[in-house]
């Protein structure tokens, strides 16, 4: 795959969800994830470099990254929630607008069936040792990429909130409490349960936890720079439970940022 076939995608992609911005009474949640595509996209060009990718490899991860949030588009217009539990699956509906729009069809078979199937496992809890090794490079390189923008976003979406943009923390009420089981689980297993998800500070909760999911060290140094997770667990009533919860988290960034995992990132849990 070369650039100039990256090049050829990303103007299909703007030109698939231009009609969603006009269509829309409120553009701003179209506009918020195609600004979102673009910004993965750039951060995906960041962890290739780290990894001394090919530049196919390179060309191809982007390509995954500029088409991995397509299913959001119908999902919004549709169902006015960017939260699968109350909607669809946003990876599934995202695979079929890819294949529906044909913007992968100049590229060759085996490309169009990576970069597909690295967009079906972006939101899945977590990936399996089964994958070849270009799945599973593609597939972590893209949760990696999309979580960096997504820690962003949030942070910026809590250090200057709107009440016309709850549906970024999807309207979640927020009952003030201090969400002890889910910062108890995720502290002991160091796995995210989504089942936990209820408010908004169980939501805060299950966003920090993303980082354990995360796979290179370039991705994890993004994010302490970032230093999003103080703001993450900030808007939780302090107590020791969030403070031990956040230093946690915080080693284990550090920790995977200075490790040397090659190109192949960590093991797979």
């Amino acid at each position: 795959m070369t650039h100039e076939d990256f090049l050829k995608i990303e103007t299909q992609f703007y030109a698939y969800t231009q009609p969603f911005v006009d269509r829309a009474e409120d553009p701003y949640p179209f506009v918020l994830k195609r600004e979102h595509t673009v910004r993965v996209c750039r951060a995906m060009e960041m962890l290739c470099a780290s990894l001394d990718l090919d530049g196919s490899k390179t060309s191809r991860a982007c390509a995954a990254a500029m088409v991995h949030d397509m299913g959001r588009f119908p999902q919004f217009a549709v169902f006015h929630t960017y939260s699968d539990a109350r909607s669809k699956n946003h990876a599934a509906i995202g695979c079929k607008e890819i294949m529906r729009s044909k913007i992968l069809s100049h590229l060759s078979v085996t490309d169009r069936q990576l970069i597909l199937r690295a967009v079906a496992l972006h939101n899945r809890p977590r990936l399996s040792r089964t994958y070849g090794r270009d799945l599973s490079l593609l597939a972590r390189l893209l949760r990696d990429a999309d979580k960096i923008d997504i820690f962003g976003v949030m942070k910026d979406h809590y250090l200057n909130p709107d009440s016309s943009h709850g549906f970024i923390t999807h309207d979640l009420p927020n009952d003030g409490k201090i969400p002890e089981r889910a910062a108890h689980v995720l502290l002991e297993t160091r796995q995210n349960d989504l089942s936990y998800v209820n408010t908004l500070n169980n939501m805060r909760v299950f966003q920090a936890g993303m980082v354990y999911d995360l796979n290179f060290p370039a991705a994890a140094a993004a994010i302490l720079d970032l230093e999003v997770i103080p703001v993450l667990l900030g808007g939780i009533p302090p107590s020791d439970l969030i403070i031990r919860l956040e230093q946690a988290l915080l080693d284990h960034l550090k920790s995977l940022a200075s490790s040397n995992h090659g190109k192949h990132g960590r093991t797979l849990k």
